[in-house]
């Protein structure tokens, strides 16, 4: 099953859960409960996420919290889990996971669902119960775990005040439709908010968040990946001998495509920036992601590559090469003769006088010679690894069940597991090729499918 991608937005709470495998009891002891708290405070000192609630429970642990940056939640609920698993079997006498998968998360509106998510996950256990952060938000005891919100600290001018009307808000009768919200919201890891709220989500990051529509979306013909180029026509000496080319400063003609083409070579460069995946073609290839299904996010509004890196694939445009019908292995040169990159009157000669070749066009042509042949390699790379049976599909969605919204599909990933089951002999194989290298700089790429979300949401704000 693929993994569902978090959404990150600046100064948001998070309600989260992690449960345990099996209804397997966490916390057997008050030792148990001690430690765990403990290394809640030791990672607290990193100050990388602000717990503003929470609570140990015998199957799970909840919380409500701030992360300071995108990937903060996953790397301190690794840590946290890592850590107390360590623990876990070595007293019990144990192997294996304790935790039911990966944790849960439901972005929360502050403004309207701070308290009530607050008092829904400190009201799941007893005033009297020394694990949660109640004794922090109702009696101002310090735990160095609980860190006041902002929304808290504006109940009074003093801790006593705000300690007082925070008490008032708990204290009040439960209401059970809004509980029976919040923890649908977080099952299904839709949006705790107002309808308003999810809308202008929507509008920050470019997708749907509750739509029920889960029909696979339509694959993206051969016509549509190439949708940069215009209008191909093959180069002629005699037809283009006036045609001059301008430098390639201008990438607004890749705005719509959704995927970019990556050889092998560049995988560490492209992949420091953006995912990089294997398509789901019985010849795979490595493709960069580069869209949640609207427009390349990697373009700006000025068309402009956002990051220092330009993928290989962008800086052959406006050149191609083919092959012609009746000898396979001859190759000709295309250009987009609508590229707003040609002109007569400016840029560089493609052709001397004499008709040859000038030193730009020689460049080009061998440059797409270079890229034609790195795909060459690539692909009898893709190809080993898609046969050595290591990939998974995967896609990129949104909620939950009928909330499901499938954003990205048809693309394959490496499974750590299965890779580290392969036998010695092509591990070994595959460690002086270079392949091990490529496959670790694809999985280090995949943390950049939250940097999609990141940019949709900084481009609207």
């Amino acid at each position: 099953m693929a993994r569902k991608t978090r959404i990150f937005v600046e100064n948001t709470s998070q309600h989260l859960i992690l449960k345990s495998i099996d209804t397997l009891t966490l916390f057997k002891d008050e030792a148990d409960c001690i430690y765990f708290l403990d290394i809640l405070r030791e990672l607290n000192l990193n100050n990388t996420i602000k717990i503003h609630a929470y609570v140990l429970m015998q199957n799970n642990i909840e919380f409500l919290a701030t992360p300071l940056s995108s990937n903060a939640i996953s790397k301190f609920i690794q840590s946290l889990s890592k850590r107390y698993v360590f623990y876990y079997n070595k007293k019990y006498n144990r192997t294996g996971t304790l935790w039911n998968g990966r944790y849960k998360s439901s972005l929360v509106e502050d403004n309207l669902y701070l308290f009530d998510t607050m008092k829904y996950i400190e009201k799941l256990t007893s005033k009297e119960c020394p694990y949660s952060s109640l004794k922090k938000n109702l009696l101002n005891i310090d735990d160095k775990i609980t860190s006041y919100h902002k929304l808290y600290k504006e109940l009074g001018s003093t801790d006593i005040a705000r300690t007082k009307n925070y008490s008032s808000m708990y204290n009040l009768k439960i209401d059970i439709k809004k509980n029976n919200f919040i923890q649908n919201c977080l099952e299904k890891q839709l949006i705790t908010g107002s309808v308003n709220f999810i809308e202008n989500l929507e509008k920050i990051i470019g997708i749907s968040l509750y739509s029920k529509n889960r029909g696979r979306p339509k694959k993206q013909t051969q016509e549509k990946r190439k949708k940069m180029y215009k209008n191909l026509v093959v180069l002629d000496k005699k037809q283009h001998k006036e045609l001059k080319i301008s430098p390639l400063e201008n990438l607004s003609f890749a705005k719509q495509t959704s995927f970019v083409p990556v050889v092998a070579n560049e995988v560490a460069l492209v992949g420091a920036d953006f995912p990089v995946v294997f398509t789901a073609d019985e010849n795979p290839s490595l493709v960069s992601l580069v869209s949640l299904g609207g427009e390349n996010l990697g373009v700006n509004e000025d068309g402009k590559w956002i990051t220092s890196y330009v993928p290989s694939f962008f800086r052959k445009y406006p050149f191609s090469l083919a092959n012609t019908k009746e000898n396979p292995e001859q190759k000709i040169i295309l250009i987009d003769e609508e590229s707003s990159l040609f002109s007569k009157s400016k840029g560089k000669q493609l052709f001397k006088k004499s008709g040859e070749q000038s030193d730009t066009l020689t460049h080009a042509i061998n440059f797409l010679t270079t890229h034609e042949n790195q795909m060459v390699i690539t692909q009898n790379v893709a190809k080993a690894i898609s046969d050595s049976g290591i990939l998974e599909d995967r896609e990129i969605s949104v909620g939950e069940g009928e909330e499901k919204k499938i954003l990205v599909q048809g693309f394959k990933v490496v499974d750590r597991e299965k890779l580290n089951a392969l036998s010695d002999d092509i591990l070994a194989d595959w460690v002086r090729k270079g392949i091990i290298s490529l496959i670790d700089a694809h999985l280090k790429s995949l943390e950049h499918i939250q940097t999609l979300f990141n940019i949709a949401h900084q481009r609207q704000s």
